[in-house]
Formats: structure tokens, sequence, C-alpha cells
């Protein structure tokens, strides 16, 4: 009985580890007095299942303990929604997991002492915790020191690391995502754990140092869009800029990630490791005001050509993009494209109106929700639709209805304007209430 004790309590242990202050204790309606202050928005949900197929979500510690003894795997990394494991619904990542398996040929006769030496031989930290499979196999656990916000850039940095940690100790390339099912550990599966933790940050540093051609190459692989960061001029900004030039890249870059369709703080994100990479860093706070100022009311919705050119020393035109790929063969949408799908859905309802709260819209069209507020945004400014918000915080609902003898033209492709603006994650205002056109016949901003 006390060994059993002791096994249940080094599971919970390791639970509370990983998942920190994302679990509550209990579920409300168990408690006579609810004492929980944190933010929901710091909450994150957990699947369980038994075949990686059909699961379930669980939010409280309590409910996880009970579940662990009926289901074999869960996922370590944890999401906003409990309705859907899908990667975008991620809120936090907690732990980076490997997969070594020992079968169909791969790893043959590899034991825990062997597979530690290839960690250490590729420069990795200690493992965090190691849980034996069936197979003979091993699932290797590098615990995050704190949780890392789930945004779109560290979810794709993430698989990078994850890919080169796999390359590096020959753990299977195809057990790679964030929101991955993996074997519940138990105190008889787990063959290693120490109290090792690593700051993603620090796996960061280990994928750059050693991958220093990648290093060298631009960042725009980190995301599929298509627009300026596949440019040449923008990918030698991004390899780094040299002392007197520092502060106006980053604010170009800033421009840059923000016309590419990035939110504030995946911009910031992306930035910030990037100054990391200059031989000579500016201060973290200068980043930051760099981004805020790029994404402040009234800034410019990209950067100039002049400016690009001045920085990276090579000729420069968006007129030279290429056209957009079909959207059915691209990853990412237009603002036009998602402007159109929301006032087409509109158009299909009887009552022309939808509502719920705005991240279920937002994945409804398959957007962000930052996205989502920046595209009903400028419908709202070209009167296309009205908007009513009642109630508050996560139980708030969002009315959005179309304007029936609304006037103004929609939205046309970038790449049917011959102007100077990017083609990616743009859309044009063309002679029609809510948008100007200047002289010079460059776009206008939306009033």
């Amino acid at each position: 009985m006390r060994i059993l004790r002791e096994s249940v309590h080094d599971q919970v242990n390791l639970f509370r580890e990983l998942y920190q202050n994302e679990l509550t204790e209990k579920p409300r309606r168990f408690e006579k007095v609810h004492t929980e202050s944190r933010d929901k928005h710091d909450l994150g949900w957990l699947f369980v299942s038994n075949d990686c197929r059909i699961d379930k979500a669980c939010r409280t510690y309590q409910t996880l303990f009970t579940l662990t003894e009926n289901y074999t795997y869960y996922t370590p990394n944890t999401f906003y929604r409990n309705d859907s494991r899908e990667e975008s619904n991620l809120r936090w990542l907690n732990a980076v997991v490997l997969d070594v398996d020992t079968k169909n040929g791969q790893n043959n006769g590899m034991c825990l002492s062997d597979l530690l030496e290839q960690i250490r031989e590729a420069g990795l930290p200690n493992p965090s915790l190691t849980v034996q499979t069936p197979s003979g196999g091993f699932h290797v656990y590098f615990l995050l020191d704190k949780p890392r916000r789930a945004y779109s850039n560290a979810i794709t940095q993430y698989k990078k690391i994850q890919v080169a940690m796999c390359d590096a100790i020959g753990a299977d390339r195809q057990a790679v995502g964030a929101g991955r099912f993996f074997r519940i550990p138990t105190s008889q599966n787990t063959i290693y754990r120490t109290d090792t933790r690593v700051s993603f940050d620090e796996l960061n540093n280990w994928y750059w140092i050693n991958h220093e051609n990648e290093s060298n190459q631009p960042r725009a692989s980190l995301q599929s869009n298509q627009g300026l960061l596949s440019h040449s001029a923008v990918q030698k900004l991004l390899t780094g800029a040299e002392i007197g030039k520092r502060d106006n890249t980053a604010y170009t870059l800033a421009l840059v990630f923000k016309a590419e369709g990035y939110d504030k703080e995946a911009a910031e994100g992306e930035l910030q490791l990037w100054n990391t990479r200059l031989e000579n860093p500016l201060p973290q706070k200068t980043i930051s005001q760099k981004v805020q100022s790029a994404f402040k009311a009234g800034a410019p919705v990209a950067p100039t050509s002049e400016w690009i050119e001045y920085l990276s020393g090579e000729s420069f035109s968006y007129r030279i993009w290429e056209a957009a790929k079909p959207r059915e063969e691209r990853k990412t949408s237009h603002y036009y494209e998602w402007a159109n799908d929301v006032i087409d859905t509109l158009r299909s309802h009887p009552e022309k109106e939808i509502s719920g709260s705005q991240r279920e819209m937002a994945a409804r069209w398959g957007m962000s929700l930052s996205t989502f507020q920046y595209v009903t945004k400028l419908l709202l400014e070209l009167g296309k639709i009205t908007m009513e918000v009642i109630g508050k915080g996560r139980g708030a609902k969002t009315f959005i209805r179309l304007v029936r003898d609304s006037k103004v033209e929609l939205f046309r492709p970038a790449s049917e304007q011959k102007i100077n603006v990017p083609d990616s994650n743009t859309f044009i205002l063309g002679e029609v209430v809510g948008g100007s056109r200047s002289s010079s016949g460059k776009r206008g901003s939306p009033r």
C-alpha cells in the first residue's frame, strides 16, 4: 500500500510540474466556495484517449487523476478549447517530447544508457523524464521551465526544434507536433527522471547553433505566407543589421510582419529572436517599442520600398511579386478573401446575421482572433456590417449583422491593382466610401 501511495504521489507531482497553474484543483460544482482567482485566459484543457482518435477533455487536477486510471494517452501541452484538439487551438507549450522507436529496424537494441549518450553527444540538456513504451521504445521529455504561450510563431518554431532534435538522437520525425498524444507516465513505465528543466530559448539557441546554415537563412520559412518575406532584400534584413541601421531595420521588419498577417505578439516574438542573433543586439525594450509603433493606430500598413532598398542595399519593388497561389493551395488567406467569406456567410443566412463568441467565429472562418478583429473592424469602417457585443468576458456574445443597403464596393485582390503595395495579406480600397486614393496613385488609409 505504501508503494502504491508513493507511485500515485510521484505521478501527481509530475502533472503539477507539467501543467502548473493551467489546471484548477476541482470542478466548480464540487467547491462550496470558489476561491480561484486566476485569469481564465491562463487556464488550459488537456485531452486523454485510449486510441488517439476518441478523446476526452479535462481542466482540473481532480478529473485528471481520476481519468489516468482508465486512459492510456494524454496531451502534455494544453488547449484553450475543450472540443477540438486542432493545433491552432493550443494555449500553452509545456514540454518538447520525442518518440524514439526501437522497432522496424530503427535503433535496434537501444537501451536507456545508449539513448542518454546520444542526447549528450547531440549537445542537448539532460531529459526531464523518459517513459518506456510497450514496444521497447522511449518517450523522451524536455520539460520547459515555464509554459510558453502557443502563438503561431512559437508553435512553428517548436516543431522546427522538435524535428531537429529527432534528427539529432534518431527519434521518429513522423511523431512531431505540439498537440500530439503521448503515453501517460506511470510508476511502471517511467524509467528515468531528473530535476532538469529547460527554457524554450535555450532549446531555440541549440537549434540555431547546430543549424548554422539555416540560421543564415531568412525566418520567412517559419510561416507559409509568400509575399514580402520571400523577397531577397527582406531576407537580407532578416539575417542581421549593422550598427546605425538596427533601429530602422527593426521597425521596417515589424511592418513586414504586420503586412504578412502576424499579430503584434507574434511579430515581437520574431523580432526579439532576430535581435538575439545580432552581433550587437538592441535592448529588448527597444524591440518592443518598435513593434508597438508599427502596430499602433495610424501606422503604415507596410514598409516603403525605399526603406527596404536603403537598409538592404538591394533593388526592391512591390511590383515584382508573382500572382498569389490559388487559395486552396495556400495555408493562409488574404484579408480581402476573409472579408468576402464573412459577407458571403451573412448573405446566406436567412436573418443576415450570425452570433457567438469572437473566438468561435474566428475559428469558423479559419482566422486567428487578431485577424478576425482586424477584418471585422475594416468591414465596420466600410459600412458593410454592424456589430453588437452583449455580456462581458468569456460569456460575451457578439452579433454580426449585414448592412443590406450598403452601396460600398467590396474588396478586390491587390494583384489586380498596378500600385506599389504588397500582394500578400493585403487588399485595396477602391474609389469608395471608407477608402481614399492619393493623387500619386498610392493606396490611402481606411478612415
